[in-house]
């Protein structure tokens, strides 16, 4: 059940970083930044209580895990800062893309 709910979260998060990142007007960044938040924290509810279950298998890929799955947190939090402003560049969003991959890559090698 943790698991399909950890994906289902980065797959809507992943739409939702998308969807918010390449609209131009402010309303539609700020709804998809306070989206983007509320699945941050289940994403991260969810990979605790995954972790907390899969350590003993995997402690290094846990490890790593929570910490690119900060990095995306960190990393989107910057993009939506800088759309929100006006120096923002269509890269950030790529790099932000990647890594949200990156991190669900990863939460798949520690499920199994």
């Amino acid at each position: 059940m943790w698991i399909i709910l950890n994906y289902s979260c980065w797959a809507i998060l992943f739409v939702n970083f998308i969807w918010g990142l390449t609209r131009s007007i402010k309303k539609h960044v700020i709804d998809s930044m306070m989206i983007a938040r509320l699945f941050y924290w289940i994403i991260v509810i969810s990979q605790v209580v995954i972790s907390l279950r899969s350590f003993h298998r995997h402690p290094l890929l846990v490890v790593i895990g929570a910490l690119v799955t900060l990095g995306v947190i960190a990393l989107s939090e910057t993009a939506y800062g800088r759309k929100q402003d006006v120096n923002y560049s269509p890269k950030l969003m790529w790099w932000l893309l990647l890594a949200t991959l990156l991190a669900i890559w990863v939460q798949t090698l520690v499920n199994y």
